[in-house]
């Protein structure tokens, strides 16, 4: 049965419309990743953080207007010619059905770990938060290095099964399987069963 520790905060990461919408950069690049069925999941869960007076951070991937915090192997690709992940443009927008809310945190990174060149662990760490729960996209990628990161960093750390997902679903079971030794991983409704023991154990 999952237990979490007494202070979690749920990262939502890379729901961007560059990476999941049909229109964004990505899905015209040909590596589109489909949202549907992980957007419910990450609501359902935003919503259980919110009512435990929980933090929720976004974490989003953007680029200035001359790519030049973009890392530099990465340049030959064709995600500056459609100015994909700009910051301040649709592209690099959370999806619509996951607006944040003024209350909820949004840190902005360049690389796949939203720890490295980010205020998150800093933050993470003053407001008391001593486990994360990782969702979003895509889960051999930027979720996965966040996790494993999180993990050295000494946080608690459950990866949600059914709330991140990646264009291959053979590349999302295997960087679930390795994420077994960086935390481990649950479903969406054993989180929820967590969230709810850990309130009964505060309110007690």
């Amino acid at each position: 049965m999952l237990q979490l520790d007494s202070s979690p905060a749920l990262l939502v990461i890379d729901m961007q419309n560059g990476f999941c919408h049909r229109q964004g950069s990505f899905a015209k690049l040909g590596i589109p990743t489909d949202p549907t069925a992980i957007v419910p999941r990450i609501n359902e869960l935003r919503s259980a953080f919110r009512a435990a007076n929980l933090p929720v951070f976004f974490l989003r991937t953007t680029y200035s207007a001359d790519y030049s915090d973009r890392r530099a192997r990465d340049r030959a690709d064709r995600l500056e010619e459609l100015q994909g992940l700009m910051r301040g443009t649709w592209d690099a927008d959370m999806l619509d059905e996951l607006t944040p809310r003024p209350d909820e945190n949004v840190v902005d990174k360049t690389r796949r770990s939203g720890f490295l060149r980010t205020t998150l662990e800093n933050t993470l760490k003053e407001r008391g938060i001593n486990h994360v729960v990782v969702t979003g996209v895509g889960t051999d990628v930027c979720v996965e290095t966040t996790a494993r990161d999180a993990f050295q960093l000494d946080f608690g750390v459950t990866t949600v099964s059914d709330a991140s997902g990646t264009v291959d679903e053979s590349d999302h079971l295997a960087a679930l399987h390795a994420l077994r030794n960086f935390g481990g991983t649950a479903w969406t409704a054993e989180v929820m069963e967590a969230l709810q023991e850990l309130s009964q154990k505060k309110s007690s």
